[in-house]
């Protein structure tokens, strides 16, 4: 093989390690926009929803998408969409905390190194808030917290 065709040969390589690692990462990340992309829509036809501006994916014993964001009407709501039946709850946020004091909150009693999440899901058939958090010592904590209260209901820490 001359040298010209080992460099040919070489850029081709590389070239397929690339495309196949953006087809991999593309792939993976499918099911999530199909999910966010029919929720979205779910929740503009069902809750009114046009601007939507958080998507949460909640998976204790029962999985479920919500959106939130504001109506045509400027009033903020969240849909929560069982996964499985496609039954929908439309929470209007009323007087509940802001989604930043639950993290704020979880942050004051954990003192986590990272959030990695929060989503709204139905817990005991109530509107609930899942906060995971990374502990200082690579942990996971888990904290649900009432939507309409911001109080804590249950904790899962050290994971």
């Amino acid at each position: 093989m001359n040298r010209s065709t080992k460099i040919l040969l070489a850029i081709s390589l590389v070239t397929l390690v690339i495309v196949s690692a953006l087809t991999y990462i593309n792939l993976s990340f499918a099911p999530y926009s199909s999910a966010k992309s029919q929720s979205n829509s779910i929740a503009k036809d069902n809750a009114g929803i046009v601007d939507p501006d958080y998507f949460g994916d909640y998976t204790r014993a029962d999985r479920y998408y919500s959106v939130g964001g504001l109506t045509k009407n400027r009033q903020y709501r969240y849909i929560i969409i069982n996964a499985k039946s496609g039954k929908t709850q439309t929470i209007n946020k009323g007087n509940a905390p802001l989604r930043e004091s639950v993290l704020n909150g979880v942050a004051e009693r954990y003192n986590p190194t990272k959030i990695l999440h929060i989503n709204l899901g139905v817990y005991k058939k109530q509107p609930t808030w899942e906060v995971a958090f990374k502990n200082k010592n690579g942990t996971i904590g888990y904290n649900l917290i009432d939507f309409k209260t911001g109080k804590s209901i249950e904790v899962l820490n050290n994971i």
